[in-house]
């Protein structure tokens, strides 16, 4: 009998034992598999009355490249990636996602002058899957956008903004050409325009394509190129330095009922025409793209080269052939998920992909 108590007391002292180290373990946060480290800078989770994990908002948005910023006035963080902005309210059970409220169950507080809140909904904006393991206090977080998951997405690294399909015909911007470390031999830097249509037949690119020459290092230059299908076309002797801005333009001009060419225009000087494959544009839509083209197929981990503080500004489209171009924010840009794939708007990756802003955009690992 004595043995029977002393076990069970053994056992009560060992379950309360394993119990106050689960509650002294730490909350940590796997983003894509890597641990984000939290300091006394950064702010430390914490597990809060309503047993909601709470995570300190600045280093747990900056570990995705997003910038943070805060409004003492109105109490309120901004945090911006690309297209996508989020504005958390502190003490309000809601955030704004492009300017549309989005519900949440547990407001973000102050704490220690710093912002905390579940993750979960911001993460989801960014196009993450959030998970919570109660038993190890682990938050992890996975990119939904992976080379597999998004459409073109193994051809190499992108980041790729497009609006509707809604009849667009034109495309313009300035852009500023960026710098280039190649690592691996073949890899293919583009910053281009695209018409995409619905069915796919007679999707279209056109741009700025870089140029590697391993004999001639001074040779490592921007041209401009067209693609629609299998047909290519290149500006003749246009050789551009990086770093140059340049204005492009990429549009539709319909010749008669039976002919539309695509014609590409670089500093108001027409350098490409070619007869387009599809005469009808009502449904068309158009994008931009900054990509570095891989040599092999890329898995999210494999890219050796970058390309960096490309921006594109002062973007403007047409629609409906009346070459009356109107700044291009005012439209809604496309995305879909279909079938597991990611279509439209997307990061390939995002651990590749960097904003310094809103308009310029670097790609490499860290």
């Amino acid at each position: 009998m004595k043995k029977i108590v002393l076990v069970s007391f053994l056992m009560i002292l060992f379950i309360s034992f394993v119990s106050s180290l689960q509650a002294a373990s730490p909350i940590t946060l796997f983003i894509n598999g890597e641990n984000v480290k939290f300091d006394k800078s950064s702010g430390y989770p914490f597990i809060n009355s309503e047993n909601r994990t709470m995570m300190p908002l600045r280093v747990c948005l900056s570990a995705i490249g997003c910038t943070v910023s805060w409004d003492q006035e109105a109490r309120v963080a901004s945090i911006r990636k690309g297209v996508t902005e989020v504005m958390v309210p502190v003490g309000k059970s809601q955030i704004y996602i492009n300017g549309e409220v989005v519900p949440i169950d547990t407001a973000a507080v102050l704490k220690d002058g710093r912002t905390y809140l579940p993750l979960r909904a911001v993460f989801e904006a960014y196009k993450y899957k959030v998970d919570w393991n109660a038993e190890t206090k682990k938050v992890s977080a996975v990119s939904s956008f992976t080379p597999y998951t998004v459409n073109g997405g193994t051809t190499g690294v992108f980041s790729r903004k497009q609006f509707q399909f809604a009849g667009f015909d034109g495309i313009q911007a300035d852009i500023r050409l960026p710098e280039v470390t190649l690592g691996q031999k073949g890899d293919c830097p583009y910053v281009y325009f695209g018409f995409d249509f619905p069915d796919d037949k007679g999707n279209a690119e056109g741009g700025f394509q870089f140029i590697e020459d391993e004999a001639n290092p001074g040779y490592n230059k921007w041209t401009i190129y067209m693609r629609q299908g299998s047909q290519w076309s290149w500006g003749d002797n246009i050789l551009l330095e990086q770093g140059e801005s340049h204005n492009l333009k990429f549009y539709a001009e319909k010749v008669s009922n039976m002919q539309t060419d695509l014609v590409i225009n670089l500093d108001g000087k027409e350098v490409i025409r070619k007869k387009s494959l599809v005469n009808d544009f009502e449904k068309a839509s158009v994008k931009t793209v900054v990509a570095m083209a891989m040599s092999v197929p890329f898995d999210g981990t494999n890219c050796p080269s970058s390309s960096t503080d490309c921006r594109i500004y002062n973007l403007a489209v047409s629609k409906n052939a009346k070459d009356n171009y109107t700044d291009a924010a005012q439209y809604e840009l496309y995305s879909a998920y279909k079938n597991g794939i990611w279509y439209g708007t997307a990061e390939c990756t995002p651990d590749y992909i960097h904003y310094n802003n809103s308009e310029e955009v670097s790609i490499y690992r860290e």
